[in-house]
């Protein structure tokens, strides 16, 4: 392998993500090296990554309508990487190298969910057929158990559960509840979370619950026989499959705007 090439050196990162299980890291990695690829070919190199080239690169990205914060992670991935090449000895230090690329985050509030709005998601009647009517350019959904309902259920257990994450949803463990109590452990930093269940989401629990005797999960969205890599996998077909349902619960109750499993992150709420 020539490290001296970025599409070599930034695909050896990844490998040793995915060796040490950090399987969602290498997965936002394995992206931004896609795009820079696309864009630079295969024999791009590190000294190739100027400022010039970054702005460049990052007009190409805006061209392709990649919204700001995908646009940045992409830059802070090949940033994480370039330094890392620097510290070993296989790429110039650069000064200010990205100093005219966009790195940061961008507020974008559309994503946010009225309380009207809210209400309309979760209380408003939803028949089945009526998604059908969609556009037939539009992903069929799967045959499995997971429909509107299902995703509804799911946003309204995230967003009672204090706006927690579909990955916390998905990974909560059937010793986590306990007497009325929910023990929430944080995908990202770690730290537990301890909530009372109240009465509505006690009911979607017992309505969604992983009946397998032999899974250690709660509710029935991930396979519990998985491990490594294709237990990523099968999380991230979850997740593909709530942010369809989310969509078409969207059109089907006429909000006008995206729902997605994000739209909980805004949101707690006491109905």
């Amino acid at each position: 392998m020539d490290k001296s090439e970025f599409y070599d050196f930034m695909l050896s990162v990844i490998t040793d993500m995915e060796r040490q299980g950090r399987y969602s890291t290498a997965h936002v990695y394995h992206c931004a090296l896609k795009s820079a690829v696309k864009y630079g070919g295969h024999s791009l190199h590190m000294e190739d990554l100027t400022p010039g080239w970054l702005q460049s690169y990052q007009e190409y990205l805006l061209r392709q309508s990649l919204l700001w914060n995908t646009i940045s992670t992409y830059m802070r991935m090949l940033r994480a990487v370039y330094n890392r090449a620097v510290d070993m000895g296989l790429a110039p230090y650069i000064p200010r190298q990205f100093k005219n690329v966009f790195t940061g985050r961008y507020a974008n509030h559309q994503r946010a969910l009225k309380k009207g709005e809210i209400k309309r998601v979760l209380l408003e009647d939803v028949v089945e057929e009526e998604a059908d009517r969609s556009s037939e350019s539009e992903p069929a959904a799967s045959s499995d158990s997971r429909n509107l309902g299902w995703a509804r259920a799911c946003l309204e257990l995230m967003l009672r559960f204090h706006g927690i994450p579909f990955i916390d949803l998905a990974n909560l463990r059937k010793v986590d509840l306990r007497n009325g109590y929910l023990t929430i452990r944080r995908h990202k930093t770690g730290m537990p979370l301890s909530i009372t269940v109240d009465a509505a989401a006690m009911k979607l629990l017992r309505r969604y619950a992983n009946n397998d005797p032999s899974s250690p999960y709660l509710l029935n969205i991930l396979n519990g026989s998985l491990s490594g890599k294709e237990a990523y996998k099968d999380y991230q077909r979850a997740l593909r499959m709530l942010n369809l349902q989310l969509y078409r619960l969207s059109r089907v109750c006429r909000l006008g705007k995206r729902l997605s499993s994000y739209a909980a992150k805004h949101h707690t709420i006491s109905i």
